[in-house]
């Protein structure tokens, strides 16, 4: 089976920092919630992973059928559920770009939805494990 590892590291008393490569990437709290606001928070980067791998599938899916997405931008809101334990109950992207065709527009979104593993991990029963 393949597999994808990080590795958080302590960065200060309430943040985490991935280091990957040539770059850092902190995760923290807003300081309204007791963090630094040095970075965004987990739940945020999980969005920002979703959006990502959805994203760079879109836009191999319409670079593969020629379709060129001018002024591409994708808002994704996730809503917070109200019962215990939270969680995000839905999530939402948008897509807005500039194309000549809207319908090959619309293939590719889904072609992109169907391809992307952040969005089929959380569509799934993923078995989480912390030891």
């Amino acid at each position: 089976m393949d597999n994808i590892a990080i590795t958080l590291e302590r960065y200060n008393a309430t943040s985490m920092k991935v280091k990957h490569n040539d770059f850092d990437v902190i995760i923290d709290r807003p300081v309204s919630k007791g963090g630094n606001g040095e970075g965004l928070m987990g739940g945020q980067y999980l969005l920002t992973g979703i959006g990502g791998c959805f994203c760079s599938n879109l836009i191999a899916s319409a670079a593969a059928r020629d379709l060129i997405l001018e002024n591409l931008e994708v808002q994704i809101t996730a809503f917070i559920s109200e019962d215990k334990p939270k969680h995000f109950c839905k999530i939402d992207l948008k897509v807005n770009c500039d194309c000549s065709d809207n319908k090959l527009l619309n293939k590719v979104i889904l072609i992109a939805k169907k391809a992307c593993i952040a969005i089929n991990t959380v569509n799934m029963d993923t078995e989480i494990n912390v030891f």
